[in-house]
């Protein structure tokens, strides 16, 4: 098992050296992705041919049917790839495990809401057979999945209700559920892709990925393409005016979540660098004054975790941005917003924070973990960034990119007048 974890972890290296060397921007994890970059199409199929013909050096991904041998097959499934046709494909998932699965994919079982929110933007929710028991409280926001079969809950999913759905593929997030309490109870015939399908904190490439390949697993190349489309145009509004920021000039920011400890009024959850929310932040401009402070989170790479509110007085952020989430935070079922209202008064409310200069410029906020930590982040970029600084981004409308969201993933739902994903909205 480590010696498989190893070679995985060495081609994951060798793609990463691959792309830096030729200047691309990621690596499409396909198996036949021979030259290493963004897609799958004909420039792979000539990189093959000059691989077979010892002209060209073979690659991790240039394996197109995974048989440990490049040869012509592997060009025939390259153009089964491209065209749509192929009756089964290899990838390497969020988790860096390779998985080969069927295709086409007619029947799935799904843990996570944010790759849910990208099957509704391929338009491929009649593809779902069981969710989690979270859909069902979220009419709302997954019209249809919300009725579909119940698998349990993610920290104890019910594997005989799993397999009596028959799926093809499971959608899993990378850390739960856990392999013990799913993947090892399946038969082999029942895959499992983990995926990261947030805003990560690697950055606007991990989306970009996995939408595209999400999009070649389930046929819809197009879809994908329309989202990423308004993914990037939503990003290149703020991207270069931030870019014309100085360090110096960059706002000081405190980050937190909903608090998870007992004692609110003096420990804070505060959220560091390798979080989704953390990479928000940076992207619209500010500087999270709580990376480098925060211990990691579990065995990740995330920071994330308990801080003084002495320490945050000390630092005086000029503004606070609070992550809300947990039990009433549902954004799209939610029918006013009193408790994004109430956690603004939280914050407002602890003992010297009357003197912090984000308290008395009314400068704290709330994003909704369920708005802002998903496919849907660049409309939340947009809000930061017109929340951190109001004159440079007057122009931007975070509320109308959130709405074409919406209208992409099929759902009769006006933003503007439902719902409660921030406080205040811009």
């Amino acid at each position: 098992m480590r010696f498989k974890h190893l070679f995985v972890a060495l081609i994951m290296l060798f793609a990463l050296a691959m792309s830096e060397a030729v200047g691309l921007g990621y690596v499409l994890h396909v198996f036949g992705n021979a030259n290493m970059d963004d897609d799958v199409n004909d420039q792979d199929l000539k990189y093959l041919g000059e691989i077979i013909e010892g002209k060209a050096q073979a690659t991790a991904l240039a394996d197109a049917d995974n048989n440990s041998k490049i040869d012509e097959a592997d060009l025939q499934q390259v153009e089964k790839i491209i065209n749509g046709t192929q009756s089964e494909i290899t990838i390497i998932d969020s988790d860096n495990r390779t998985v080969t699965v069927r295709q086409p994919l007619e029947r799935l079982v799904i843990y996570t809401h944010q790759c849910a929110e990208i099957l509704q933007l391929l338009g491929a929710q009649d593809k779902i057979v069981g969710v989690r028991d979270t859909f069902a409280e979220q009419p709302n926001r997954f019209p249809e999945m919300s009725k579909d079969k119940n698998i349990g809950s993610g920290a104890e999913p019910d594997v005989e209700a799993v397999v009596n759905s028959r799926p093809d593929v499971i959608l899993a997030y990378t850390f739960y559920p856990t392999e013990e309490s799913l993947d090892a109870k399946l038969p082999s015939e029942i895959k499992v892709l983990r995926f990261d399908c947030e805003c990560s904190g690697l950055g606007p490439d991990a989306m970009r990925e996995k939408v595209k390949l999400l999009g070649i697993l389930l046929g819809a190349r197009d879809k994908a393409g329309k989202y990423l489309q308004w993914h990037d145009r939503s990003l290149s509004q703020v991207e270069d005016r931030v870019a014309d920021i100085s360090e110096n000039d960059r706002i000081n920011v405190y980050l937190e979540s909903t608090p998870e400890g007992d004692k609110p009024l003096v420990t804070r959850t505060a959220i560091g660098s390798g979080h989704a929310a953390s990479k928000l932040v940076e992207m619209a401009g500010g500087k999270n004054i709580a990376s480098g402070h925060l211990s990691k989170y579990l065995d990740t790479t995330m920071e994330y975790g308990d801080i003084e509110t002495e320490w945050v007085l000390l630092e005086n952020p000029d503004v606070i941005v609070g992550r809300a989430m947990g039990k009433g935070i549902r954004p799209y079922e939610n029918e006013n917003d009193n408790l994004l209202q109430k956690y603004v008064q939280d914050i407002e409310s602890l003992p010297g924070f009357d003197n912090i200069s984000a308290v008395k410029n009314d400068r704290v906020y709330i994003i909704t973990n369920d708005y802002a930590v998903t496919p849907n982040y660049p409309s939340a970029l947009l809000l930061l960034a017109k929340w951190f600084y109001p004159d440079r981004f007057a122009d931007l409308d975070p509320v109308a990119a959130h709405q074409e969201y919406v209208n992409m993933m099929g759902l009769d739902y006006d933003v503007r007048n439902k719902g409660a994903f921030v406080y205040p909205y811009a």
